[in-house]
Parts: C-alpha cells; sequence; structure tokens
C-alpha cells in the first residue's frame, strides 16, 4: 500500500521526547505528554482537546532540570486515536513564554 508523501510544513527542526504535562486551562487541569518540542512549540497528546486559539499553561518537570512553565497557544488540534475511551487528541501549540520555576533546596 502506497501512502502520499506530505510536504514538510515545520519550518524549525523538532526534538522527539516524552514529558509528562500537565495542562492548565481556564476551568479545571489534566495530564498530558509532550512528544517533541522545537524553537517555537511543542505536539502535545492528552485525553481531552484542546481548541485551536486556546491559551494554556503547561507545567513539566523534566529529569534533571527545573520544573518550567510554558504559555502556549493551541495552533492545532485533532483526533489521534479514536480507540481510546473519549479519545486521544493531537495538538500543536506555539510558545507565548516559558519560565524556570524557582524550587526550595
Amino acid at each position: 500500500m502506497n501512502f502520499p508523501i506530505n510536504k514538510e510544513r515545520r519550518h524549525q527542526p523538532r526534538t522527539e521526547c516524552d514529558l509528562r504535562a500537565r495542562i492548565h486551562r481556564a476551568s479545571h487541569s489534566f495530564d498530558g505528554l509532550i512528544r517533541n518540542v522545537s524553537d517555537n512549540g511543542l505536539f502535545l497528546c492528552s485525553p481531552q482537546k484542546l481548541l485551536p486559539g486556546e491559551c494554556v499553561r503547561i507545567t513539566v518537570e523534566p529529569a534533571g532540570c527545573a520544573p518550567m512553565e510554558i504559555n502556549a497557544e493551541v495552533i492545532w488540534s485533532h483526533i489521534l486515536r479514536r480507540d481510546e475511551p473519549g479519545g486521544v487528541y493531537a495538538m500543536g501549540c506555539r510558545f507565548i513564554d516559558v519560565c524556570l520555576m524557582q524550587t526550595a533546596v
């Protein structure tokens, strides 16, 4: 079976990762997974769909690094897997602001 080759639309190289994230929207928070990052944004998967134009705060704690809070705008969103209860959604997010959080020693 042949699949059409899509023209690459990315402007920045991506770094693959599997970072657990906590996504905070106006009404509630939920868990997600960051699958890759670039200089300008990230690819996020979660059980809840975020809408294009929505701004969220994402908290991550990479191993060996200080926790980070990322403010991001959702650029695109679609369902990735329908076989999970409620589905799994994929979202492309553009960075608005990234802050390292202070931790007590």
